[in-house]
């Protein structure tokens, strides 16, 4: 299963990050170049291989 987060900014625009072991949140949010103030939402979203 992939674990996929999406970042929904304040702007409205979304910003997709596969979740890998051992990432932090700090640097999922250095390697989508955003800070923390820019986020509006967080979601988490599993999807099966089987699709």
């Amino acid at each position: 299963m992939n674990q996929i987060r999406i970042y929904t900014l304040r702007g409205g625009t979304k910003r997709k990050i596969k979740v890998e072991e051992g990432m932090t949140f700090q640097e999922e949010l250095e390697r989508l170049r955003i800070i923390e103030s820019d986020i509006f939402q967080m979601q988490l979203v599993i999807q099966d291989d089987k699709m």
